[in-house]
């Protein structure tokens, strides 16, 4: 594996385990909108949600569960959305889809609660049957949102001849659990929704080229890990450098550590420098987006100091990015950990109601 110190702001290190040698980038502008819309309408971005499946909680348990329910009420209530958002319920995962990115014995120590104590508190999650349904609806609604821009329908293809889809971008209010390995889960995730959802596009399409973009505070390490002699997978992860997993066995692609309290400005410079990259060199067919706003200043378990407004250009940076290169979207939700909720809510929402207005024509 290749390491380096780049000249940035902050000393930032990027890790590739890709070759070094690329084409000067265009700088990615954040605003220009206009000339990445075609002429033909496209349908309302679908949105699926999880929190129909209801997860009780232990009183005083610090995973902040009511924050999806609450983010799609946002969404439901908020008219310039009518006509550009479409919300459904996200469906359970298939075992078949499950099994190609997490060991059997796994997935079946989860399903029928049998996994060991020190396994569950890993996880973060005390075992319950409604845990369990949940979990295979947040993987569920991200191969969802998978097959829907890809094929146009919310379902695997009944053969490989497929119409190119007119749905640019799908997302899920849940998902983003990236710390779940192949063989076990951790930091609160159970089944890790965008490694499932990779492996159901690589086996249902024959795709040669997926992008995953985690931008959440954490490092994506289960993600990496999976996917680690995955050519066909490419992996980017830009996380603070003194958080969580503090010992990550597997490198992604492409890390970015970011010193505690980097703000706005360094954090967009390095941004803006990664995804030309990124986007030039790989070329992807299909982007996942781990949207997490624990990067929020004040977040519980992040240690960066994004703004709202920093996180808005964030979100804008890649979806610029996936309209530019014509590359289908699915973005979800990630961590956002603010005590009080309501400021992770609301830059929640701010992932799902841009994408609505950038994605769709009415």
């Amino acid at each position: 594996m290749i390491a380096s110190a780049l000249s940035a702001p902050l000393s930032l290190l990027l890790r590739s385990r890709a070759a070094r040698g690329v084409a000067r980038t265009r700088p990615l502008c954040l605003n220009a909108v206009s000339a990445e819309v075609g002429a033909s309408a496209h349908p309302p971005v679908t949105c699926f949600y999880a929190d129909w499946a209801e997860v009780p909680l232990p009183e005083g348990h610090r995973f902040p569960m009511h924050k999806y329910a609450e983010t799609r009420l946002l969404l439901e209530q908020e008219a310039s959305l009518s006509g550009r958002l479409n919300l459904r319920p996200s469906p359970l995962v298939s075992l078949e889809d499950l099994h190609r990115a997490h060991c059997p014995v796994y997935a079946d120590a989860v399903l029928n609660g049998t996994l060991t104590a020190a396994e569950q508190r890993a996880v973060g999650f005390p075992w319950s049957r409604e845990h369990v349904t949940r979990s295979l609806a947040s993987t569920g609604g991200t191969v969802a949102a998978m097959h829907l821009v890809l094929s146009g329908a919310p379902e695997a293809p009944v053969s490989p001849q497929q119409p190119r889809s007119r749905h640019r971008c799908a997302l899920q209010i849940a998902g983003g659990t990236h710390h779940a390995h192949r063989e076990r889960g951790g930091g609160f995730c159970v089944f890790n929704d965008q490694a499932v959802a990779a492996h159901a596009a690589l086996h249902h399409y024959a795709l040669q080229r997926i992008l995953i973009v985690d931008l959440d505070v954490h490092l994506g390490d289960g993600t990496a890990s999976i996917f680690a002699d995955e050519p066909r997978v490419t992996t980017f992860s830009m996380h603070g450098e003194k958080n969580y997993p503090w010992r990550a066995a597997v490198p992604s692609d492409y890390d970015v550590d970011l010193p505690d309290g980097t703000g706005d400005e360094a954090y967009l410079a390095k941004l803006n420098e990664m995804l030309p990259l990124l986007f030039e060199r790989h070329q992807p067919q299909l982007v996942f987006y781990q949207a997490g706003v624990d990067p929020l200043k004040g977040d519980a378990f992040g240690r960066l100091a994004l703004s709202r407004a920093g996180l808005q250009a964030r979100n804008n940076a890649v979806f610029s990015a996936c309209l530019r290169a014509g590359a289908p979207l699915v973005a979800v939700m990630g961590g956002g950990y603010t005590r009080p909720s309501h400021r992770s809510v609301e830059a929640h929402a701010d992932v799902f109601r841009v994408a609505a207005l950038r994605f769709s024509v009415p």
